[in-house]
């Protein structure tokens, strides 16, 4: 009996086991379903979390693309606003102003730029190293060619027209690779031998119909083609040595011309001219303030040419250099009553295309070859 009922009770004890494993095997099938619902809808929310964050990164793109688009339209527009406007102001400058004391004023603005450049510095907007006296003697042969070129250039306002004087800026391009020829050995292009043909056919033809031809005037724009192009290269030798930032350039510059065109203007008697137009009363408040506005926009230009090559590329900077001769020939004629007949005013236009062509050509050669 003993063994007859320990047989009985293993067999019912693995009943017992066999249906309690059973219910729990039930139990987990049952607590996996509700457990895999959760699984597809935890999913589902992951889908459209992702397509939401797909879409947002969309939008932010776009965005950008469009303030990238209208930063780099405003820098292109502030670059030929203030290069026309630098051209204008200093005609008005040298045919209007009662005022016979021209090296005087670019004293006036250089001071003005130099003032204004330090100030962006102590704001800390421009970078450029503080003031050293052995960069200043090096850079001192640089600043000879620049101050020839503006006070040439501001003579050749007195007696040329905009749209003349326009032209014949580009021929500074002529003498400017010849120097790279002769002196870095860097080659010419047809491309760009054809279109000085194009630039000096035009300009040549533009000043032969000059009805207000002027010598004095031409030989002030031909010295300031040969000060343009020597302050160019002498530019490209010195920064080979001199290491100085654009804004650095801007301010020694501007700072060393002080002293040196204050000489200058001393030895043409020009305080005792400025004595006699303030006698005059020709030195008013509208005298400082356009002379101030003259030396502002020096520093403007180089500005908004920084600002234009960061948001575009160099390739547009060159194209809109190219183009902004238009307006500041158009707006010469309309402002200054020159008087320009219809065959100068096509060989103007002969002589900016080929400003423009050798602008493109210039550009092509900067590109890197394709593979």
């Amino acid at each position: 009996l003993s063994s007859r009922g320990a047989l009985v009770c293993a067999f019912a004890s693995r009943r017992v086991l066999r249906g309690g494993c059973g219910k729990m095997g039930d139990r987990e099938a049952e607590s996996r379903v509700p457990s895999q619902e959760r699984l597809g809808l935890l999913e589902n929310g992951e889908k459209e979390g992702h397509h939401l964050s797909v879409d947002s990164e969309k939008e932010s793109a776009a965005k950008k693309e469009k303030a990238a688009a209208a930063n780099a339209l405003a820098s292109c527009l502030m670059y030929v606003g203030c290069s026309t406007l630098m051209v204008l102001t200093n005609k008005w400058l040298a045919s209007s102003l009662d005022v016979q004391a021209h090296i005087s004023l670019l004293v006036m603005q250089n001071t003005v730029a130099t003032v204004l450049v330090a100030s962006l510095r102590a704001l800390g907007l421009v970078h450029y190293p503080p003031f050293d006296p052995r960069v200043a003697l090096q850079w001192l042969p640089v600043d000879m060619f620049f101050i020839v070129m503006l006070s040439t250039s501001f003579e050749a306002m007195r007696f040329l027209s905009v749209p003349m004087i326009t032209v014949f800026k580009q021929l500074a391009n002529l003498l400017t690779v010849g120097g790279e020829y002769v002196f870095f050995g860097k080659g010419v292009t047809y491309g760009v031998l054809f279109s000085f043909a194009v630039m000096i056919f035009g300009a040549l033809l533009a000043a032969a119909n000059d009805l207000a031809f002027s010598f004095a005037g031409y030989a002030w724009q031909s010295a300031n083609c040969v000060s343009t192009s020597g302050y160019v290269l002498y530019l490209k030798h010195a920064t080979q040595s001199i290491e100085l930032t654009k804004f650095g350039m801007v301010f020694y510059n501007n700072l060393l011309s002080i002293p040196l065109l204050g000489l200058i203007a001393i030895a043409h008697n020009e305080p005792l001219a400025l004595y006699d137009a303030h006698v005059r009363g020709a030195i008013n408040l509208n005298f400082f303030v356009v002379n101030a506005f003259a030396g502002s926009l020096g520093l403007l230009l180089n500005l908004s040419s920084v600002w234009c090559v960061s948001a575009t590329s160099a390739t547009t900077y060159a194209v809109v250099g190219a183009l902004n001769k238009i307006p500041s020939t158009v707006l010469g004629f309309l402002l200054f009553d020159t008087v320009i007949t219809n065959e100068m005013a096509v060989y103007i236009c002969i002589s900016l295309l080929g400003g423009f062509m050798y602008s493109y050509e210039k550009l092509r050669q900067s590109r890197p070859p394709r593979n």
